[in-house]
């Protein structure tokens, strides 16, 4: 299984996010609420 993911990491590049896209995605995953109820799921963003 090494060999297999030794060969594409060349190929990968990581993505750089700024601060602000950081800040912000903290902030939504924050806010987000999720409520299961009966085996169905609502998503709430308390903003």
């Amino acid at each position: 299984m090494e060999k297999i993911y030794s060969e594409h990491r060349n190929k990968c590049k990581l993505a750089k996010a700024s601060p602000e896209t950081i800040k912000f995605l903290l902030g939504y995953s924050k806010s987000l609420q999720i409520i299961e109820y009966n085996n169905v799921q609502f998503e709430n963003n308390l903003n």
